[in-house]
């Protein structure tokens, strides 16, 4: 009887049966690498929103004076990215951005210290990120309409950020914020 169906009749099924299995999840793993099967998250339309990542010092369009501060980084293996802002007097949020490629879309989640959150959905067009999304008033209960725009520089090294927001189903806008990123200067001083 041959060396390996008389350690077959030694060993327990289960064992076998494991082995069996890891050794079946290897060759899957491997073939998967050898064919050249795509990472999740790593076509170029997930790429699209990355020149918002980085260290910001964020100012007010019109004026030389800082409004707040945003780190935003890829996280999740690039699937997300995540935004921590921190506004001129403390005020904390956060947005988590995502890449649909099902609808070919971005979402965007905003959740902030005052109980807000909103929900957001774009894409990239015409040089810049263009982000469109309703709520509910809590003041009145009245629909709110919002359109958030993000247009880089690369000359510059800046993104501008201007959002806006409409009470009468977008007849008109108005302005809510428009700020200038400004990439903060590294350790080495270059940016």
């Amino acid at each position: 009887m041959p060396l390996h169906s008389r350690l077959a009749n030694k060993l327990p099924m289960t064992f076998m049966n494991q082995f069996t299995l890891l050794l079946g999840l290897l060759i899957v793993a491997a073939s998967g690498s050898v064919y050249g099967q795509q990472a999740p998250c790593s076509g170029p339309e997930f790429r699209q929103f990355d020149f918002w990542v980085g260290e910001w010092d964020v100012y007010h369009s019109t004026a030389d004076t800082i409004v707040g501060y945003n780190h935003i980084k890829n996280i999740l293996n690039g699937c997300v990215i995540e935004e921590n802002w921190t506004g001129g007097s403390g005020f904390l949020g956060k947005s988590f951005n995502t890449y649909n490629p099902v609808d070919s879309t971005w979402n965007q989640v905003w959740v902030d210290a005052g109980g807000s959150n909103y929900h957001f959905k774009g894409g990239f067009t015409d040089g810049r990120m263009l982000l469109k999304g309703e709520t509910i008033s809590r003041q009145n209960g009245q629909k709110v309409l919002f359109e958030m725009s993000y247009t880089p520089d690369p000359d510059a090294h800046t993104v501008r950020q201007v959002w806006k927001a409409s009470r009468d189903e977008g007849a008109s806008w108005n302005t809510i914020f428009d700020g200038v990123y400004k990439k903060r200067p590294t350790v080495d001083g270059g940016r």
